[in-house]
């Protein structure tokens, strides 16, 4: 009887058409803009052609005040959104999964505004928060809150903050969805000895809860923070990164300079410092936050 392939063999053959996809879809464009970083590369030039200029594209990367403002536009927006959406999502999450009354239809009508389409979001953001007949300002006024209509999207003060809560808005409910399935995973005898024992409801979400869900935790939030560092449909479509650069973050900045300014090698140097800083975080994070006792 003729021998057939080994164990490995088969995983190899069975994985190969996976890794020719993952190596022509992401490896190749990922060193190619590694690449690129170091040329100087317009898009409108005619011959198409890279001239390698060493770390030039970082130098002026580095030197240029635009880009610190951005990376700092962009820290700020990160962590406020994040740091938002798990708060609201977390205790969501915790009163969702007790036994409510219609506790179905909460669980659908949080998720309308995930499922609602980002660029339908951000002209709603215009229209409720324009300046002129904004629904934010007239109820504000209303209420004596304002003495005057403000430009939510105009000042400069205030279009990062109205941004950031559009876009709390606009993802928690991932983070609901996440937290709540975690919750639903943890033995309900565990809940009831510590019930039994004595503990209160303080006690039990400290001592049951959040070591359960310290994982899941860690998870969401990483993934969460990945998604909101390259986010920016929300953004481009209500401010441009504007008023100024009150609003512009390191993705805004990557489309200005490939597709405003034409200049491929400093755009791809952007990115491929928001890729480093991405790796150096998520290492130091899965440490410190996933690390058990």
């Amino acid at each position: 009887m003729e021998r057939g392939l080994s164990s490995k063999t088969l995983g190899m053959l069975l994985i190969t058409p996976s890794l020719i996809i993952i190596a022509v879809t992401m490896i190749y464009p990922l060193i190619n803009v590694i690449y690129l970083s170091f040329t100087k590369s317009f898009l409108i030039d005619p011959t198409g052609s890279y001239t390698f200029i060493g770390i030039k594209n970082y130098l002026l990367l580095f030197r240029n005040p635009v880009f610190w403002i951005a990376l700092k536009n962009t820290l700020f927006y990160v962590g406020g959104t994040v740091s938002f959406e798990f708060l609201i999502g977390f205790a969501l999450a915790l009163l969702l999964n007790q036994q409510i009354k219609y506790r179905t239809t909460f669980r659908g009508l949080f998720m309308l505004p995930w499922i609602t389409p980002s660029v339908v979001v951000a002209l709603l953001t215009m229209w409720v928060f324009n300046s002129e007949f904004g629904v934010v300002n007239y109820i504000l006024k209303s209420l004596g809150i304002i003495s005057r209509y403000r430009g939510w999207l105009k000042e400069s003060s205030l279009a990062m903050p109205t941004i950031l809560s559009v876009t709390v808005w606009k993802m928690f409910p991932f983070m609901l969805v996440v937290l709540l399935a975690g919750l639903q995973t943890i033995p309900e005898e565990q809940i009831e000895a510590a019930r039994v024992d004595g503990a209160n409801a303080i006690q039990r979400f400290l001592h049951i809860t959040l070591p359960h869900m310290r994982e899941i935790i860690m998870i969401v939030t990483l993934l969460e923070f990945i998604w909101m560092f390259q986010y920016i449909t929300i953004i481009w479509t209500t401010t441009k990164g504007g008023p100024i650069y009150a609003t512009t973050t390191l993705p805004v900045l990557i489309y200005r300079s490939a597709f405003k300014d034409y200049n491929m090698g400093y755009a791809a140097s952007i990115g491929v410092f928001w890729l480093g800083f991405l790796i150096l975080f998520s290492i130091f994070y899965i440490k410190v936050v996933g690390e058990k006792d």
